[in-house]
């Protein structure tokens, strides 16, 4: 399943993307929680002016949010993952398999 890419004691050590057989996502259009009603008209405006749908604007702002914030996430994972005596992938992985929310 899981090739142990990284060691414990190099945490810092990139992700082993290649070694993760990822699980089949039981759903992959996620839905956002209800957003404030000046919020919604906002993304909706925002997305009429882009000329792009809702849902691609929200895939937009997801893909987005990743780019930014994944290497701060990685490195949190890295972290908890030593803590609980696994590699990065093991973790990233029981994660996933956690299901989504």
């Amino acid at each position: 399943m899981v090739k142990m890419a990284a060691t414990l004691e190099t945490p810092e050590a990139p992700m082993d993307w290649e070694s993760l057989d990822l699980p089949k996502a039981k759903n992959s259009r996620p839905r956002c929680g209800d957003l404030a009603l000046y919020d919604y008209w906002r993304l909706h405006v925002a997305s009429k002016l882009i000329k792009k749908s809702l849902a691609q604007t929200l895939q937009t702002a997801a893909l987005t949010y990743l780019g930014r914030n994944w290497p701060e996430h990685e490195k949190r994972l890295a972290i908890e993952a030593r803590q609980q005596g696994k590699t990065p992938e093991a973790l990233f992985l029981e994660l996933c398999e956690g299901g989504d929310d």
